[in-house]
């Protein structure tokens, strides 16, 4: 929810202070943004894995 805020404020603003200019920065500021979950969701697939993979080793 924090996310999907934040960006929607920022693009807000960028769009109105930039006007149609600010697209090239409002498209970095979305990959910016999406780094941080990148993270989380790598760290949730490698605990999934660890956990498939102890799961395996017990049956």
């Amino acid at each position: 929810m924090f996310w999907c805020s934040f960006e929607g404020i920022v693009a807000i603003v960028l769009l109105l202070v930039g006007g149609s200019e600010a697209l090239g920065a409002l498209q970095a500021m979305a990959v910016s943004t999406g780094l941080p979950f990148t993270v989380v969701l790598l760290a949730m697939c490698i605990s999934l894995y660890m956990g498939l993979s102890k799961a395996s080793k017990q049956l």
